[in-house]
């Protein structure tokens, strides 16, 4: 799953990037490319709940390249060579550059099936993400933590936190406001120093890994004892075993999600538009969100009937006044402003 920086707006900053001598596969009349995170429960669930199906029922033969690079797109699009059909990327950056870098997407009644607010004219939401407050059992026995403050709280809750720092996007800075206080409906403009000082907090007991990767293994390997995580790796982390784990229930979630996207000038847009709509159908969307532990694009997807998945889900009738939807077009406006803030207090 993603997510990596540079987005799409960071990269439409840049200077433009050419794609002759990359080696990308190029879909015929009857094919298409899907481009995803890389291999893992998250692109195996896409292959198995959207793409084989798709297969099957069309004709049309998909084939995955990756890892998703939002600069890859821009390049492809400003050269006239696009090669990729249908893109997982972040929501925010794909509302940064719709109508530039990618073409809009028509869903239909389908439309009525997403989420408030989380449907743009160029992307299409596909998973979601919950950035969940969990813990070691083992390091706080009877006494563990009960809301989002304590993850700041380095005197009542003592312990190593860790958290992924690649992107603050996925709802790092979110946490830190809804844990001093703010409310559900004023986050939005964010308050980045006020978010700052309160990782600052917990900076000599924190871990700010690159990769979510490295998040999962060292939690699994007992080198923390608290974490802020995104919904799918806590899935990832549970699914193979560390049952120590446990999510501290009934707190803010902060809620995050990826989108599909169809680049400017693919041959193939009209029929890459057909597979994000099937993918958006209630039964892929249940399958996909199974088999990668995220939340369904669909919210008449059939909710988790497994106990990780239950413990995971962020659309259950008990997270209803808890979720916090990510404001897209917000961060869409203001991401490199704030990645930079980001980045500057990681390295000062």
């Amino acid at each position: 799953m993603r997510r990596r920086i540079p987005t799409l707006l960071s990269a439409a900053l840049t200077v433009p990037l050419f794609v002759t001598g990359c080696a990308i596969s190029e879909g015929g009349p009857n094919s298409l490319v899907f481009v995803s995170y890389g291999q893992g429960a998250y692109q195996a669930g896409q292959r198995s709940a959207w793409l084989d199906p798709y297969e099957k029922k069309t004709g049309t033969t998909v084939t995955i390249d990756g890892p998703s690079s939002n600069a890859k797109l821009k390049a492809m699009v400003e050269a006239g060579k696009v090669t990729w059909d249908v893109v997982d990327t972040d929501a925010s950056a794909a509302a940064a550059v719709c109508g530039s870098l990618l073409e809009p997407v028509d869903m239909g009644p389908l439309a009525a099936g997403f989420p408030k607010g989380s449907l743009t004219d160029c992307g299409v939401p596909d998973a979601f993400f919950g950035m969940m407050l969990m813990y070691d059992t083992k390091a706080y026995g009877a006494h563990p933590p009960s809301t989002m403050a304590d993850f700041f709280d380095p005197r009542a809750f003592p312990g190593r936190r860790i958290i992924y720092g690649g992107d603050p996007s996925v709802g790092t800075i979110e946490a830190a406001l809804l844990a001093d206080g703010v409310p559900r409906d004023k986050l939005y403009p964010l308050d980045v120093r006020r978010a700052l000082s309160m990782y600052d907090r917990v900076r000599p007991e924190l871990t700010i890994t690159s990769t979510y990767g490295d998040q999962q293994q060292r939690m699994a390997g007992g080198q923390a004892d608290m974490a802020l995580i995104v919904s799918a790796r806590a899935f990832s982390l549970l699914k193979a075993g560390a049952t120590n784990w446990k999510v501290v229930p009934g707190i803010p979630v902060p809620v995050t999600w990826d989108v599909l996207v169809v680049p400017k000038g693919t041959p193939r847009a009209e029929e890459a538009k057909r597979l994000i709509r099937f993918a958006s159908e209630p039964a892929q969307a249940a399958a996909f969100a199974a088999a990668a532990g995220v939340g369904p694009a669909n919210t008449a997807a059939p909710s988790p009937n497994t106990p990780i998945g239950r413990e995971l889900d962020i659309w259950g009738d008990d997270k209803e006044n808890l979720r916090v939807l990510s404001d897209v077009r917000w961060w869409a406006a203001n991401r490199t402003a704030l990645v930079k803030a980001w980045s500057d207090w990681r390295t000062g």
